[in-house]
Protein backbone atom coordinates (compact mmCIF):
# COMPACT_ATOMS: atom_id res chain seq x y z
CA UNK A 1 0.00 0.00 0.00
CA UNK A 2 0.91 3.73 -0.44
CA UNK A 3 2.69 5.54 1.96
CA UNK A 4 2.03 9.21 3.00
CA UNK A 5 4.76 10.27 1.20
CA UNK A 6 3.59 8.75 -1.77
CA UNK A 7 0.40 10.14 -1.33
CA UNK A 8 1.83 13.74 -1.06
CA UNK A 9 3.92 13.30 -4.36
CA UNK A 10 0.52 12.23 -6.05
CA UNK A 11 -1.04 15.51 -4.67
CA UNK A 12 1.78 17.73 -5.72
CA UNK A 13 1.75 16.45 -9.52
CA UNK A 14 -2.29 16.81 -9.58
CA UNK A 15 -0.96 20.37 -8.22
CA UNK A 16 1.07 20.86 -10.77
CA UNK A 17 -1.01 19.80 -13.32
CA UNK A 18 -3.96 22.37 -12.41
CA UNK A 19 -1.53 25.37 -11.80
CA UNK A 20 -0.14 24.15 -15.86
CA UNK A 21 -3.95 24.60 -16.65
CA UNK A 22 -4.16 27.73 -14.72
CA UNK A 23 -0.72 29.39 -16.71
CA UNK A 24 -1.56 28.19 -19.86
CA UNK A 25 -5.55 29.58 -19.71
CA UNK A 26 -4.70 32.51 -18.28
CA UNK A 27 -4.61 34.84 -21.75
CA UNK A 28 -7.09 33.10 -23.45
CA UNK A 29 -10.22 35.36 -24.27
CA UNK A 30 -12.09 32.97 -26.95
CA UNK A 31 -13.21 30.14 -27.83
CA UNK A 32 -10.82 29.59 -30.95
CA UNK A 33 -7.88 30.07 -28.20
CA UNK A 34 -9.89 27.35 -26.46
CA UNK A 35 -9.46 25.45 -29.29
CA UNK A 36 -6.31 26.16 -31.27
CA UNK A 37 -4.29 28.34 -29.12
CA UNK A 38 -4.23 31.03 -31.36
CA UNK A 39 -1.99 29.18 -33.51
CA UNK A 40 1.47 29.93 -31.57
CA UNK A 41 2.36 26.47 -30.33
CA UNK A 42 6.12 25.26 -31.92
CA UNK A 43 6.90 22.02 -33.27
CA UNK A 44 8.34 20.11 -29.57
CA UNK A 45 5.52 20.41 -27.72
CA UNK A 46 2.83 18.77 -29.91
CA UNK A 47 5.24 16.30 -30.68
CA UNK A 48 5.38 15.39 -26.66
CA UNK A 49 1.36 15.95 -26.58
CA UNK A 50 0.57 13.09 -29.80
CA UNK A 51 3.14 10.54 -28.53
CA UNK A 52 1.75 11.54 -24.91
CA UNK A 53 -1.94 10.35 -26.15
CA UNK A 54 -0.83 7.27 -27.43
CA UNK A 55 0.61 6.01 -24.53
CA UNK A 56 -2.32 5.12 -22.06
CA UNK A 57 -2.88 3.77 -19.06
CA UNK A 58 -3.53 0.67 -20.25
CA UNK A 59 -0.10 0.67 -22.14
CA UNK A 60 1.56 1.16 -19.80
CA UNK A 61 -0.72 -1.90 -17.62
CA UNK A 62 -1.06 -3.62 -19.96
CA UNK A 63 1.80 -3.59 -22.12
CA UNK A 64 4.40 -5.75 -19.77
CA UNK A 65 1.66 -7.91 -18.62
CA UNK A 66 0.97 -8.78 -22.92
CA UNK A 67 4.71 -9.06 -23.74
CA UNK A 68 5.27 -11.28 -20.73
CA UNK A 69 3.25 -14.12 -22.08
CA UNK A 70 3.67 -13.16 -26.03
CA UNK A 71 7.49 -11.97 -26.12
CA UNK A 72 7.85 -8.54 -28.51
CA UNK A 73 5.40 -9.87 -30.56
CA UNK A 74 2.79 -7.48 -29.87
CA UNK A 75 5.18 -4.35 -30.94
CA UNK A 76 3.74 -4.83 -34.77
CA UNK A 77 -0.12 -3.52 -33.58
CA UNK A 78 2.03 -0.28 -33.62
CA UNK A 79 4.40 -0.78 -36.50
CA UNK A 80 2.29 1.14 -39.13
CA UNK A 81 2.16 4.32 -36.81
CA UNK A 82 5.28 5.95 -38.96
CA UNK A 83 3.57 4.63 -42.58
CA UNK A 84 0.09 6.46 -40.77
CA UNK A 85 2.36 9.57 -39.72
CA UNK A 86 4.53 9.76 -43.18
CA UNK A 87 0.49 9.66 -44.87
CA UNK A 88 -0.63 12.40 -42.67
CA UNK A 89 2.74 14.86 -43.18
CA UNK A 90 2.39 14.50 -47.42
CA UNK A 91 -0.90 14.69 -47.68
CA UNK A 92 -3.32 15.60 -44.73
CA UNK A 93 -1.35 17.95 -43.05
CA UNK A 94 -0.91 20.53 -45.72
CA UNK A 95 -4.88 19.90 -46.86
CA UNK A 96 -6.81 21.34 -43.47
CA UNK A 97 -3.66 23.45 -42.67
CA UNK A 98 -4.85 24.83 -45.42
CA UNK A 99 -8.54 24.87 -45.02
CA UNK A 100 -7.71 26.85 -41.63
CA UNK A 101 -10.29 24.45 -40.24
CA UNK A 102 -10.82 23.90 -36.78
CA UNK A 103 -12.90 20.64 -36.58
CA UNK A 104 -12.26 17.60 -39.25
CA UNK A 105 -15.92 17.14 -39.34
CA UNK A 106 -16.39 20.86 -40.83
CA UNK A 107 -13.91 19.65 -43.86
CA UNK A 108 -16.39 16.54 -44.37
CA UNK A 109 -19.38 19.16 -44.40
CA UNK A 110 -17.63 21.25 -46.82
CA UNK A 111 -16.59 18.01 -49.45
CA UNK A 112 -19.36 16.00 -48.61
CA UNK A 113 -22.40 17.44 -47.28
CA UNK A 114 -24.83 17.55 -43.62
CA UNK A 115 -25.83 13.76 -43.83
CA UNK A 116 -22.35 12.53 -44.10
CA UNK A 117 -20.68 14.64 -41.60
CA UNK A 118 -23.16 13.75 -38.88
CA UNK A 119 -22.85 10.23 -39.21
CA UNK A 120 -19.80 10.42 -38.76
CA UNK A 121 -19.75 12.73 -35.69
CA UNK A 122 -21.70 9.79 -34.36
CA UNK A 123 -18.75 7.41 -34.88
CA UNK A 124 -16.46 9.96 -33.45
CA UNK A 125 -18.53 9.96 -29.83
CA UNK A 126 -19.47 6.12 -29.92
CA UNK A 127 -15.96 5.63 -30.50
CA UNK A 128 -14.84 8.09 -28.07
CA UNK A 129 -17.07 7.63 -25.11
CA UNK A 130 -15.77 3.65 -25.15
CA UNK A 131 -12.38 4.53 -25.63
CA UNK A 132 -11.58 7.15 -23.32
CA UNK A 133 -13.53 4.56 -20.65
CA UNK A 134 -11.40 2.02 -21.45
CA UNK A 135 -8.60 3.83 -20.49
CA UNK A 136 -9.57 4.76 -16.98
CA UNK A 137 -10.71 1.46 -16.28
CA UNK A 138 -7.92 -0.50 -16.84
CA UNK A 139 -5.78 1.61 -14.70
CA UNK A 140 -8.38 2.42 -12.19
CA UNK A 141 -8.29 -1.25 -11.21
CA UNK A 142 -4.81 -1.15 -10.36
CA UNK A 143 -5.00 2.00 -8.52
CA UNK A 144 -7.57 0.53 -6.67
CA UNK A 145 -5.29 -1.93 -5.64
CA UNK A 146 -2.88 0.44 -4.47
CA UNK A 147 -4.48 2.89 -2.76
CA UNK A 148 -7.33 0.91 -1.91
CA UNK A 149 -9.79 3.72 -2.89
CA UNK A 150 -12.89 2.57 -4.83
CA UNK A 151 -13.88 3.56 -8.44
CA UNK A 152 -16.49 5.77 -7.19
CA UNK A 153 -12.99 7.78 -5.70
CA UNK A 154 -10.66 7.18 -8.55
CA UNK A 155 -12.30 7.48 -11.66
CA UNK A 156 -13.92 11.10 -10.26
CA UNK A 157 -10.39 12.24 -9.50
CA UNK A 158 -8.82 11.01 -13.02
CA UNK A 159 -12.25 13.03 -14.61
CA UNK A 160 -12.54 15.68 -13.05
CA UNK A 161 -8.46 16.97 -12.58
CA UNK A 162 -9.13 16.77 -16.32
CA UNK A 163 -11.52 18.89 -16.65
CA UNK A 164 -10.35 21.20 -14.52
CA UNK A 165 -7.18 22.03 -16.74
CA UNK A 166 -8.72 21.26 -19.87
CA UNK A 167 -11.32 23.98 -18.73
CA UNK A 168 -8.82 26.57 -17.38
CA UNK A 169 -6.65 26.27 -20.53
CA UNK A 170 -7.92 24.53 -23.54
CA UNK A 171 -5.93 22.92 -25.89
CA UNK A 172 -3.15 25.09 -24.64
CA UNK A 173 -3.37 23.15 -21.29
CA UNK A 174 -3.83 20.06 -22.86
CA UNK A 175 -0.80 19.93 -24.79
CA UNK A 176 1.96 21.67 -21.93
CA UNK A 177 0.21 19.04 -19.29
CA UNK A 178 0.64 16.12 -21.90
CA UNK A 179 4.40 17.61 -22.25
CA UNK A 180 5.10 17.42 -18.80
CA UNK A 181 2.73 13.38 -17.94
CA UNK A 182 5.26 12.51 -20.25
CA UNK A 183 8.14 13.32 -18.78
CA UNK A 184 6.94 11.30 -15.86
CA UNK A 185 5.62 8.48 -17.96
CA UNK A 186 9.58 8.59 -19.10
CA UNK A 187 10.74 8.58 -15.48
CA UNK A 188 8.80 5.76 -14.63
CA UNK A 189 9.23 3.38 -17.42
CA UNK A 190 13.50 4.16 -16.72
CA UNK A 191 12.80 3.73 -12.89
CA UNK A 192 10.76 0.38 -13.52
CA UNK A 193 13.82 -1.08 -16.08
CA UNK A 194 16.47 -0.37 -13.93
CA UNK A 195 15.43 -1.54 -10.80
CA UNK A 196 13.84 -5.11 -12.41
CA UNK A 197 16.96 -5.42 -14.35
CA UNK A 198 19.34 -5.06 -11.34
CA UNK A 199 17.68 -8.19 -10.05
CA UNK A 200 17.75 -10.48 -12.81
CA UNK A 201 21.62 -10.37 -12.11
CA UNK A 202 22.42 -10.44 -15.81
CA UNK A 203 24.86 -8.67 -17.95
CA UNK A 204 23.00 -7.36 -20.92
CA UNK A 205 24.62 -8.99 -23.45
CA UNK A 206 23.78 -12.26 -22.21
CA UNK A 207 20.24 -11.35 -21.18
CA UNK A 208 19.29 -10.84 -24.89
CA UNK A 209 20.54 -13.75 -25.73
CA UNK A 210 18.71 -15.65 -23.87
CA UNK A 211 15.64 -13.78 -24.04
CA UNK A 212 16.35 -14.69 -28.22
CA UNK A 213 16.96 -18.28 -27.47
CA UNK A 214 13.43 -18.68 -25.77
CA UNK A 215 11.76 -16.49 -28.97
CA UNK A 216 11.19 -13.96 -26.20
CA UNK A 217 12.53 -11.11 -28.97
CA UNK A 218 10.51 -12.49 -32.01
CA UNK A 219 8.16 -10.22 -33.58
CA UNK A 220 8.09 -10.88 -37.29
CA UNK A 221 5.44 -13.66 -37.88
CA UNK A 222 4.86 -13.86 -42.07
CA UNK A 223 1.81 -16.32 -41.59
CA UNK A 224 -0.68 -15.47 -44.18
CA UNK A 225 -3.49 -17.30 -41.08
CA UNK A 226 -5.85 -14.71 -40.75
CA UNK A 227 -6.31 -15.63 -37.39
CA UNK A 228 -3.32 -15.69 -36.11
CA UNK A 229 -2.15 -12.28 -33.73
CA UNK A 230 -0.29 -9.33 -35.17
CA UNK A 231 0.82 -10.87 -38.42
CA UNK A 232 3.25 -8.47 -40.48
CA UNK A 233 0.44 -8.66 -43.10
CA UNK A 234 -2.58 -8.13 -40.61
CA UNK A 235 -0.34 -5.26 -39.01
CA UNK A 236 0.67 -3.44 -42.28
CA UNK A 237 -2.70 -3.72 -44.39
CA UNK A 238 -5.59 -3.19 -41.11
CA UNK A 239 -2.97 -1.32 -38.51
CA UNK A 240 -2.38 1.20 -41.34
CA UNK A 241 -5.87 1.59 -42.14
CA UNK A 242 -6.37 1.86 -38.39
CA UNK A 243 -3.67 3.83 -38.01
CA UNK A 244 -4.18 6.81 -40.41
CA UNK A 245 -7.48 7.24 -39.42
CA UNK A 246 -6.37 7.76 -35.81
CA UNK A 247 -3.68 10.06 -36.83
CA UNK A 248 -5.10 11.94 -40.26
CA UNK A 249 -8.34 11.90 -39.12
CA UNK A 250 -9.14 11.30 -35.57
CA UNK A 251 -9.86 15.58 -34.01
CA UNK A 252 -7.54 14.29 -30.76
CA UNK A 253 -4.61 14.41 -33.64
CA UNK A 254 -5.63 16.95 -36.23
CA UNK A 255 -6.44 19.32 -33.34
CA UNK A 256 -3.03 19.65 -32.32
CA UNK A 257 -2.26 20.27 -36.08
CA UNK A 258 -3.83 23.53 -36.08
CA UNK A 259 -2.52 24.58 -33.06
CA UNK A 260 0.53 25.07 -34.63
CA UNK A 261 2.63 28.35 -35.93
CA UNK A 262 3.39 26.92 -39.01
CA UNK A 263 3.00 24.01 -41.57
CA UNK A 264 6.81 22.91 -40.79
CA UNK A 265 6.60 22.85 -37.40
CA UNK A 266 3.51 20.29 -37.64
CA UNK A 267 5.50 18.16 -40.06
CA UNK A 268 8.25 18.12 -37.23
CA UNK A 269 6.30 17.51 -34.62
CA UNK A 270 4.52 14.50 -36.44
CA UNK A 271 7.57 12.71 -37.40
CA UNK A 272 9.13 13.35 -34.09
CA UNK A 273 5.95 11.91 -32.39
CA UNK A 274 6.04 8.92 -34.08
CA UNK A 275 9.65 7.82 -33.50
CA UNK A 276 8.93 9.07 -29.64
CA UNK A 277 5.65 6.68 -29.68
CA UNK A 278 7.17 3.91 -31.18
CA UNK A 279 10.31 3.93 -28.95
CA UNK A 280 8.01 4.63 -25.56
CA UNK A 281 5.99 1.70 -26.40
CA UNK A 282 9.05 -0.90 -27.28
CA UNK A 283 10.29 -0.04 -23.85
CA UNK A 284 6.67 -0.59 -22.14
CA UNK A 285 6.54 -3.77 -23.76
CA UNK A 286 10.67 -4.60 -23.17
CA UNK A 287 9.36 -4.43 -19.64
CA UNK A 288 7.41 -7.47 -19.97
CA UNK A 289 10.29 -9.60 -21.32
CA UNK A 290 12.65 -8.26 -18.25
CA UNK A 291 9.87 -9.37 -15.71
CA UNK A 292 9.77 -12.59 -17.56
CA UNK A 293 13.28 -13.68 -15.98
CA UNK A 294 12.21 -11.57 -12.98
CA UNK A 295 10.04 -13.84 -11.92
CA UNK A 296 11.53 -17.04 -14.25
CA UNK A 297 8.99 -17.72 -16.37
CA UNK A 298 6.29 -17.65 -13.05
CA UNK A 299 2.68 -18.03 -14.00
CA UNK A 300 -0.18 -15.69 -13.24
CA UNK A 301 -3.66 -15.73 -13.62
CA UNK A 302 -4.25 -12.36 -15.08
CA UNK A 303 -1.12 -10.34 -16.94
CA UNK A 304 -2.15 -7.13 -15.33
CA UNK A 305 -1.10 -8.61 -12.04
CA UNK A 306 2.53 -9.30 -13.42
CA UNK A 307 3.24 -4.80 -12.96
CA UNK A 308 0.88 -4.54 -10.18
CA UNK A 309 3.08 -7.47 -8.65
CA UNK A 310 6.27 -6.12 -9.48
CA UNK A 311 5.35 -2.59 -8.60
CA UNK A 312 3.79 -3.35 -4.64
CA UNK A 313 6.76 -5.46 -3.71
CA UNK A 314 10.23 -4.38 -5.27
CA UNK A 315 9.43 -0.11 -5.50
CA UNK A 316 10.39 1.78 -2.79
CA UNK A 317 8.41 4.39 -0.78
CA UNK A 318 8.59 7.51 -2.53
CA UNK A 319 9.37 5.97 -5.50
CA UNK A 320 6.02 4.39 -5.67
CA UNK A 321 4.60 7.45 -5.99
CA UNK A 322 6.19 8.95 -8.62
CA UNK A 323 5.24 5.87 -10.77
CA UNK A 324 1.28 6.00 -9.36
CA UNK A 325 1.82 9.63 -10.91
CA UNK A 326 3.29 8.40 -14.38
CA UNK A 327 0.15 5.58 -14.13
CA UNK A 328 -2.15 8.93 -13.35
CA UNK A 329 -0.62 10.76 -16.15
CA UNK A 330 -0.48 8.09 -18.66
CA UNK A 331 -4.26 7.69 -18.00
CA UNK A 332 -4.82 11.81 -18.36
CA UNK A 333 -3.05 12.43 -21.11
CA UNK A 334 -5.76 10.48 -23.13
CA UNK A 335 -8.20 11.67 -21.99
CA UNK A 336 -7.81 15.30 -21.52
CA UNK A 337 -7.21 15.25 -25.28
CA UNK A 338 -10.42 13.14 -25.84
CA UNK A 339 -12.19 15.59 -23.19
CA UNK A 340 -10.69 18.93 -25.28
CA UNK A 341 -11.53 17.29 -28.57
CA UNK A 342 -15.07 15.91 -27.65
CA UNK A 343 -15.90 19.85 -26.53
CA UNK A 344 -14.56 21.05 -29.93
CA UNK A 345 -16.96 18.88 -32.01
CA UNK A 346 -19.93 19.79 -30.05
CA UNK A 347 -19.30 23.24 -30.33
CA UNK A 348 -17.90 23.77 -33.95
CA UNK A 349 -20.64 20.90 -35.86
CA UNK A 350 -23.33 20.98 -33.72
CA UNK A 351 -24.05 23.89 -31.08
CA UNK A 352 -22.60 26.57 -33.77
CA UNK A 353 -24.37 24.43 -36.68
CA UNK A 354 -28.13 23.85 -35.29
CA UNK A 355 -28.49 25.43 -31.64
CA UNK A 356 -27.09 28.85 -31.92
CA UNK A 357 -29.46 31.55 -32.41
CA UNK A 358 -26.98 34.13 -33.25
CA UNK A 359 -23.81 33.08 -35.44
CA UNK A 360 -22.45 36.53 -36.25
CA UNK A 361 -21.25 35.73 -32.51
CA UNK A 362 -18.44 34.21 -31.01
CA UNK A 363 -19.27 31.55 -29.15
CA UNK A 364 -18.50 32.19 -25.33
CA UNK A 365 -15.70 31.11 -23.25
CA UNK A 366 -18.49 30.15 -20.97
CA UNK A 367 -20.49 27.61 -22.91
CA UNK A 368 -17.01 26.03 -23.99
CA UNK A 369 -15.91 25.07 -20.72
CA UNK A 370 -19.89 24.24 -19.51
CA UNK A 371 -19.61 21.73 -22.81
CA UNK A 372 -16.63 20.20 -21.06
CA UNK A 373 -17.58 19.82 -17.60
CA UNK A 374 -21.10 17.47 -19.18
CA UNK A 375 -18.92 15.34 -21.09
CA UNK A 376 -16.50 15.03 -18.30
CA UNK A 377 -19.66 13.89 -15.88
CA UNK A 378 -20.68 12.03 -18.95
CA UNK A 379 -17.48 10.26 -18.80
CA UNK A 380 -17.47 9.48 -14.97
CA UNK A 381 -20.88 8.08 -15.49
CA UNK A 382 -20.75 5.41 -18.04
CA UNK A 383 -17.11 4.51 -16.49
CA UNK A 384 -18.63 3.88 -13.06
CA UNK A 385 -21.62 2.84 -14.33
CA UNK A 386 -20.92 0.76 -17.11
CA UNK A 387 -18.04 -0.97 -15.80
CA UNK A 388 -18.28 -0.97 -12.33
CA UNK A 389 -21.45 -3.35 -12.72
CA UNK A 390 -22.58 -6.22 -14.59
CA UNK A 391 -22.41 -4.78 -18.34
CA UNK A 392 -18.74 -4.96 -18.41
CA UNK A 393 -18.69 -7.92 -20.32
CA UNK A 394 -21.18 -6.32 -22.83
CA UNK A 395 -18.11 -2.86 -23.26
CA UNK A 396 -15.85 -4.86 -23.59
CA UNK A 397 -17.65 -6.35 -26.78
CA UNK A 398 -18.40 -2.97 -27.81
CA UNK A 399 -14.95 -2.23 -27.63
CA UNK A 400 -14.15 -5.21 -30.30
CA UNK A 401 -17.06 -3.49 -32.65
CA UNK A 402 -14.66 0.11 -32.28
CA UNK A 403 -12.61 -2.31 -34.94
CA UNK A 404 -15.27 -2.61 -37.60
CA UNK A 405 -16.08 1.54 -37.76
CA UNK A 406 -12.64 2.27 -38.05
CA UNK A 407 -12.04 1.01 -42.03
CA UNK A 408 -15.52 3.09 -43.08
CA UNK A 409 -14.85 6.00 -42.03
CA UNK A 410 -11.35 6.33 -43.19
CA UNK A 411 -12.53 5.13 -46.41
CA UNK A 412 -15.02 8.09 -46.27
CA UNK A 413 -12.44 10.67 -45.48
CA UNK A 414 -10.25 8.93 -48.47
CA UNK A 415 -12.70 9.15 -51.00
CA UNK A 416 -13.44 12.45 -50.12
CA UNK A 417 -10.06 14.00 -50.43
CA UNK A 418 -9.51 11.70 -53.75
CA UNK A 419 -12.65 11.13 -55.29
CA UNK A 420 -14.32 14.17 -57.47
CA UNK A 421 -17.28 11.50 -58.19
CA UNK A 422 -18.61 10.84 -54.75
CA UNK A 423 -21.33 12.98 -53.32
CA UNK A 424 -22.99 13.49 -49.95
CA UNK A 425 -25.68 10.77 -50.62
CA UNK A 426 -23.60 8.09 -52.19
CA UNK A 427 -20.89 8.54 -48.70
CA UNK A 428 -23.42 8.26 -46.31
CA UNK A 429 -24.95 5.31 -47.71
CA UNK A 430 -21.44 3.57 -48.16
CA UNK A 431 -20.59 4.51 -44.41
CA UNK A 432 -23.78 2.54 -43.36
CA UNK A 433 -23.18 -0.14 -45.68
CA UNK A 434 -19.69 -0.49 -45.26
CA UNK A 435 -19.70 -1.37 -41.47
CA UNK A 436 -23.08 -3.99 -41.64
CA UNK A 437 -20.79 -5.45 -44.58
CA UNK A 438 -17.41 -5.44 -42.65
CA UNK A 439 -19.09 -7.17 -39.55
CA UNK A 440 -21.01 -9.68 -41.74
CA UNK A 441 -17.61 -10.57 -43.61
CA UNK A 442 -15.44 -10.16 -40.37
CA UNK A 443 -18.04 -12.62 -38.59
CA UNK A 444 -18.64 -15.21 -41.21
CA UNK A 445 -14.55 -15.79 -42.18
CA UNK A 446 -13.64 -15.64 -38.55
CA UNK A 447 -10.54 -13.43 -39.02
CA UNK A 448 -8.10 -11.38 -36.28
CA UNK A 449 -9.54 -8.40 -35.67
CA UNK A 450 -6.90 -6.44 -36.99
CA UNK A 451 -7.62 -7.57 -40.16
CA UNK A 452 -11.33 -5.70 -39.42
CA UNK A 453 -10.60 -1.77 -40.31
CA UNK A 454 -9.07 -3.16 -43.89
CA UNK A 455 -11.93 -5.44 -44.53
CA UNK A 456 -13.98 -2.29 -44.11
CA UNK A 457 -12.47 0.13 -45.54
CA UNK A 458 -12.25 -2.35 -48.87
CA UNK A 459 -16.19 -2.87 -48.56
CA UNK A 460 -16.45 0.71 -47.92
CA UNK A 461 -14.37 2.04 -50.87
CA UNK A 462 -15.87 -1.02 -53.44
CA UNK A 463 -20.00 0.21 -52.03
CA UNK A 464 -19.05 3.64 -53.13
CA UNK A 465 -17.48 2.90 -56.28
CA UNK A 466 -20.59 0.70 -57.06
CA UNK A 467 -23.22 3.08 -56.03
CA UNK A 468 -21.87 6.29 -57.80
CA UNK A 469 -21.99 3.90 -61.28
CA UNK A 470 -25.62 2.95 -60.55
CA UNK A 471 -27.12 6.48 -59.61
CA UNK A 472 -24.71 8.21 -62.63
CA UNK A 473 -24.32 11.31 -60.04
CA UNK A 474 -21.38 13.23 -59.20
CA UNK A 475 -20.89 15.81 -56.36
CA UNK A 476 -21.51 19.27 -57.09
CA UNK A 477 -18.89 21.71 -58.35
CA UNK A 478 -18.56 23.76 -55.14
CA UNK A 479 -18.16 20.29 -53.06
CA UNK A 480 -15.45 19.02 -56.41
CA UNK A 481 -13.27 22.38 -54.41
CA UNK A 482 -12.36 20.23 -51.49
CA UNK A 483 -11.09 17.31 -53.21
CA UNK A 484 -7.12 17.21 -53.28
CA UNK A 485 -6.69 18.36 -56.79
CA UNK A 486 -8.58 21.43 -56.82
CA UNK A 487 -6.87 22.09 -53.25
CA UNK A 488 -3.71 21.69 -55.27
CA UNK A 489 -4.34 24.51 -57.77
CA UNK A 490 -5.39 26.72 -55.34
CA UNK A 491 -2.27 26.49 -53.03
CA UNK A 492 -0.37 27.13 -55.99
CA UNK A 493 -1.92 30.27 -56.45
CA UNK A 494 -0.67 31.63 -53.53
CA UNK A 495 2.46 32.79 -52.22
CA UNK A 496 4.40 31.97 -48.71
CA UNK A 497 7.91 32.62 -46.99
CA UNK A 498 10.15 30.99 -48.65
CA UNK A 499 11.07 28.68 -45.71
CA UNK A 500 7.44 27.39 -45.65
CA UNK A 501 6.65 27.32 -49.34
CA UNK A 502 8.10 23.56 -49.92
CA UNK A 503 6.18 22.29 -47.08
CA UNK A 504 2.29 23.52 -48.56
CA UNK A 505 1.84 21.35 -51.46
CA UNK A 506 -0.31 18.09 -50.75
CA UNK A 507 1.89 15.09 -52.30
CA UNK A 508 4.76 17.09 -52.34
CA UNK A 509 7.60 14.36 -50.38
CA UNK A 510 9.57 16.80 -48.14
CA UNK A 511 12.43 16.25 -45.97
CA UNK A 512 10.00 14.95 -43.04
CA UNK A 513 7.44 12.97 -44.53
CA UNK A 514 10.43 10.97 -46.44
CA UNK A 515 12.25 10.70 -42.85
CA UNK A 516 9.35 9.33 -41.57
CA UNK A 517 8.82 6.71 -44.43
CA UNK A 518 12.65 5.74 -44.22
CA UNK A 519 11.88 5.34 -40.32
CA UNK A 520 8.99 2.77 -40.99
CA UNK A 521 11.02 0.79 -43.09
CA UNK A 522 14.00 0.69 -40.91
CA UNK A 523 11.99 -0.32 -37.72
CA UNK A 524 11.36 -3.93 -40.11
CA UNK A 525 15.49 -4.32 -40.50
CA UNK A 526 15.74 -3.74 -36.77
CA UNK A 527 13.22 -5.96 -35.64
CA UNK A 528 14.53 -8.63 -37.83
CA UNK A 529 18.35 -8.37 -37.07
CA UNK A 530 17.17 -8.52 -32.94
CA UNK A 531 14.91 -11.82 -34.25
CA UNK A 532 17.50 -13.81 -35.85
Amino acid sequence: MLTNIDFIIMFIYLCILIFIGYISGKESKSSDDFFIANRQMTWLPIALSIAATNISGNSFIGGPGWSYSHGMNPFMINIAVPFACFFTIWIIVPIIYHLKIISIYEYINLRFGEKTKLLLILHFFINSIIQVSSMIFIPSLFLMKMTGWSLNIIVPIIVTCSIVYTAMGGIKAVIWTDVFQMIIVWGSIFLIIFLAFREINLPFTEFLFKARDLEKLNTLNFSLTSTKENTVWGTLLGGSILWIRYFAFDQTQVQRVLTANSIKSVKRSIFTSAIIMNFVYFLLLFIGVILFFFYKGQNFQNSNEIMINFLLKNIPSGLLGLVIAGIFASVMSSVDSILNSMTTIFIKDIYEGYLKKDNTKRTSKSVTIISSLIFGGVITFFVIIGFGNSVRSILDTVGLYISYLVGPACAIFILGIFSKKINDNQASLSLILGLILGFIVASIIKINWIWNPFIGFFITILVCIISSKISNTSASNENKKYTIYEIIKNIKNKKYEENEKGYYLPGRLDKFSLATLIFFLLQYIFLFIIQK
